[in-house]
């Protein structure tokens, strides 16, 4: 799995900050690592020069194999709240869209009663 990050200019983009993104992504999202081909995180701070609190987003896209690139957005005041936030979102994500596709439906449990017995 490719983990590459990007940074705004009013985001300290050091090496430091990005190989803390690119452990806690892969430690984050390893369930899926085998599906997953690239993960693209951009970090921005919103508020840009105004006072007050930073107003941080990240954006996580995953590419996987054979489907539609997934992304989530996530918004927080601390870097460690918007990483932490940004993957609990994306696992919610792939879970569903590869639970739909993991499914087994022919065969499978149903909620209906079961038929009578023909006579």
């Amino acid at each position: 799995m490719d983990v590459q990050v990007r940074t705004d200019y009013h985001v300290n983009g050091d090496e430091g900050l990005i190989a803390h993104v690119e452990a806690e992504v892969s430690k984050g999202l390893e369930p899926f690592a085998r599906r997953i081909t690239s993960v693209q995180v951009h970090l921005t701070e919103e508020s840009g020069a105004r006072k007050g609190p930073p107003e941080l987003r990240c954006v996580l896209e995953v590419r996987t194999t054979g489907r539609a690139p997934v992304v989530v957005t996530h918004r927080a005041t601390t870097k460690d709240a918007l990483l932490r936030g940004a993957i609990s979102d994306m696992r919610t994500a792939l879970e569903r869209t590869f639970g739909r596709t993991d499914a087994p439906h022919i065969g499978g449990d149903t909620i209906r009663r079961p038929a009578s017995p023909r006579r």
